[in-house]
C-alpha cells in the first residue's frame, strides 16, 4: 500500500538557506576549476531533485532561480561564464524527477524520462557550442582520444625501460583501442548519461526517504526492477553482433554496451538485496561494492546476473509482495 505523500512538507527557513548555499556551490565551484573538479557538474540534478520535492514546486522553483542567478552573477565576475552554461544544462534532469515524484511515476519511468531529459540537454547545449565555435563537438571528442592514446604510447616508450617483446604488446594494445574507440563511443556516451541519471536518482531517493519516508512512494532500491520486455533488446542486439555484417554489426555491440550499463544497475540492486537479506554488516558492504566498481569483471558479472533475473527472480519480487527491509 502506497503512503501518503505530500509535497512542500518541510518549508523551513533552514532548509532554504542551506539548499541555496548548497545549489549555488555545486553550480559555481565547477566553474572555478573545471579540469579537477568539472565532475562536481553530474551531481547537481541531485539537489535540484532533493529540494523541489521537499520544499514544493513554488518554493524549490524559487531556491532555483535564486540560486542560478548567484551562481550566474559570481561566474561573470570571474569571466567563467560559459562554464556554468554547461553546468545549468544539468538542472533539466532534477526537474524531471520531481515530475517524476510528483506524478507518482516508477523509479524506471522517472529514470527514463530524466535520461531523455538530459539526452535533449546536452543535444540542445553542444549543438550551439558547435554553432558558436563552428566546429564538431563529437570529432574533436575522438581527435582528442586519438592524440591522447598516442601521446601516452610515446610518452611510455620514452620513459619506461621495457623488453621490445612487451613494448611491441602495448603498441599493439594501444593501436586496438585506437580501432575500437571510435566504434564504440556513442555507446560508452549514451552509458555516461545513463549512469548519471541512475546515480542522481539513487541518491536522491535514499536522501529523500532519510528526511522523510512519505516524500516519495518508491520502494526500496532492492525492489528497483527493469521492465522484462527489454530482454528482447538484449536478444535482437546479440543477433545482429555476431550474425551480421560490419556496420550493422557495430550497431548490435553499441546497444549490447547500452545494456550491459542497464542490466549492471538491476544486479546490482539484486546484490544489495543478498547482503540485506544476510545481513551483511555496512564496514564489509562497503569494501564488496568497491571491488565491485573497480574490477572490470565484477561490472559484466553483475550485469550477467541483472539480465538473468528476468528469468531467475533472485529476489522473488514476482511471487512476493512484502516489501524488504531497506538498504544499499
Amino acid at each position: 500500500m502506497a503512503v501518503t505523500f505530500s509535497q512542500g512538507r518541510h518549508k523551513d527557513i533552514k532548509a532554504h538557506f542551506t539548499g541555496l548555499f548548497l545549489l549555488a556551490a555545486v553550480l559555481f565551484f565547477p566553474t572555478l576549476l573545471p579540469e579537477k573538479i568539472g565532475w562536481l557538474t553530474s551531481l547537481i540534478p541531485l539537489p535540484i531533485f532533493y529540494y523541489l520535492v521537499i520544499l514544493g514546486k513554488k518554493d524549490g522553483t524559487i531556491l532555483i532561480r535564486n540560486a542560478i542567478l548567484f551562481s550566474a552573477v559570481c561566474a561573470l565576475l570571474i569571466g567563467s561564464l560559459p562554464v556554468l552554461v554547461f553546468s545549468l544544462a544539468m538542472v533539466p534532469i532534477g526537474v524531471a524527477f520531481s515530475h517524476g515524484v510528483f506524478n507518482r511515476k516508477n523509479p524506471v519511468e522517472t529514470g527514463f524520462m530524466g535520461f531523455l531529459v538530459l539526452v535533449l540537454s546536452w543535444i540542445l547545449f553542444w549543438t550551439g557550442l558547435a554553432m558558436i565555435h563552428q566546429t564538431n563537438p563529437y570529432t574533436t571528442l575522438l581527435v582528442e582520444l586519438d592524440g591522447g592514446l598516442s601521446n601516452g604510447l610515446m610518452l611510455y616508450e620514452e620513459t619506461a625501460e621495457l623488453a621490445p617483446e612487451t613494448l611491441e604488446s602495448i603498441r599493439s594494445a594501444v593501436e586496438l583501442l585506437r580501432n575500437f574507440i571510435p566504434k564504440v563511443l556513442p555507446a560508452l556516451l549514451v552509458s555516461t548519461i545513463l549512469t548519471i541519471t541512475w546515480l542522481n536518482l539513487l541518491l536522491g531517493d535514499w536522501l529523500l526517504k532519510r528526511k522523510d519516508k512519505e516524500l516519495t512512494t518508491w520502494p526500496d532500491y532492492i525492489e528497483w526492477k527493469l521492465p522484462e520486455p527489454l530482454v528482447w533488446l538484449v536478444i535482437l542486439a546479440g543477433i545482429t553482433f555476431f550474425l551480421l555484417p560490419s556496420p550493422i554489426s557495430t550497431i548490435g555491440l553499441n546497444v549490447l554496451i547500452v545494456c550491459t550499463t542497464v542490466y549492471f544497475f538491476q544486479g546490482l540492486a539484486i546484490v544489495a538485496s543478498l547482503l540485506d537479506k544476510w545481513s551483511v554488516p555496512l564496514l564489509i558492504r562497503i569494501p564488496i561494492y568497491a571491488l565491485i566498481f573497480i574490477q572490470t569483471y565484477g561490472i559484466i558479472i553483475l550485469s550477467f546476473l541483472g539480465l538473468a533475473d528476468v528469468w531467475a527472480d533472485f529476489r522473488k519480487l514476482n511471487q512476493i509482495n512484502e516489501t524488504p527491509k531497506a538498504s544499499v
